[in-house]
This record gives C-alpha cells, structure tokens and sequence, in this order.
C-alpha cells in the first residue's frame, strides 16, 4: 500500500503493517524530516464477526467459570486503556467498559462482566 498522502502537511511512511491482527501504522514527519504523529488503522471485521459465532456458541450453556467474556482490537485496547485496567486490576472499569452497550460487539457471551 503506497503511503497516506501528505495530509495536515506532514509526509506519511507506513511503518508496521501487521496482517494477524490486520493494523497499519503510519508515522508522519514535517518537511524536515521531523517526527510529528502516528495514525493507526485496523480492520476490525474479522474480529466482530468471531465475537458473533463466539456468543451463538454460548446459547444455551450455564456461564461456568472461566470463559472468555470479550475479543477486542488491539487499538481499541490501547485507546480505552483496558490494558492499563487489566494490570491493576481494575475489575470495575473492564466492567464498565465491556457491558457498555456500544461496546457489545466486543463481547464472546452473553451476561455481564
């Protein structure tokens, strides 16, 4: 993929392109040569039509202990700080993050954190 065209006057070089997890990151850099911003882009597709098969699979099973609750991308991960609240334990912020509606996409089964 050829880089992003010059936008907000910065020049864009592709930097990682990581196809697992399907998520481009684009470093820009001013007429100097000169670091200014990073854009992220990941497809998310794959990862919500998972969580979808995932959540049908749970129909009708008890919860048990132990299941996995959620699939998010790694850039959402990042930008919510859910990984910031997974190493100290913030048990309350997953919950609050992961049972908000406009995040349920993210989740593998039914229920609440």
């Amino acid at each position: 993929m050829p880089p992003l065209p010059s936008a907000h006057g910065l020049n864009w070089l592709l930097f990682d392109d990581d196809r697992e997890i399907g998520r481009k990151v684009w470093l820009g850099y001013d007429e100097k040569g000169k670091f200014r911003a990073a854009h992220v882009e990941q497809e998310i597709d794959a990862v919500l039509d998972a969580n979808a098969e995932a959540r049908k699979a749970t129909e009708g099973q008890r919860f048990g202990d132990y299941n996995r609750v959620a699939s998010v991308p790694l850039t959402f991960f990042e930008k919510t700080g859910l990984g910031d609240a997974v190493d100290a334990g913030d048990r309350r912020y997953l919950s609050k993050i992961l049972n908000d509606s406009d995040h349920s996409r993210f989740r593998t089964s039914r229920g609440k954190v």
